[in-house]
């Protein structure tokens, strides 16, 4: 039995490193036009929604009114009582300038409202009433 000669082992061992070199670069120029095509869609994402926010006008013992002055829609709106309880939105997308009156079972003793949402699946946007607000009216 003989042996590959050196020259032929040589040759081999180039063409392999060669091939996996390739290999190697098409994968890290994959990797690398995805994670900058995702990068690039939450950057824009980001300032379409920076400063998002929604605006609570009235909170009652059975009921909040809120709107979306946004230029954006805001998704999955939750309503938040001061003692942690939340409350799915009956409406799940809250459109630019739309605004809710959300009837929900009693406020109680709760001394604050949030209302979360996001903005472009990414950003949160919410609204805050206190007691000591004019948009409480408990």
């Amino acid at each position: 039995m003989k042996a590959i000669s050196p020259m032929i082992a040589v040759v081999l061992l180039i063409a392999f490193t060669i091939g996996i070199g390739t290999l190697v670069s098409i994968f890290a120029t994959s990797l690398t036009v995805t994670s900058t095509g995702i990068t690039s869609n939450q950057s824009e994402a980001l300032s379409r929604c920076a400063g998002a926010w929604i605006n609570l006008y009235s909170v009652q013992s059975t009921r909040v009114l809120y709107s979306n002055p946004n230029t954006q829609a805001i998704t999955n709106p939750i309503i938040i009582l001061g003692n942690g309880t939340s409350i799915t939105a009956s409406d799940t997308n809250l459109n630019p300038g739309e605004t809710v009156n959300e009837n929900i079972s009693t406020i109680g003793t709760n001394s604050r409202v949030i209302v979360r949402g996001l903005c472009q699946t990414l950003v949160t946007a919410e609204g805050t009433c206190t007691t000591a607000q004019d948009c409480w009216d408990v």
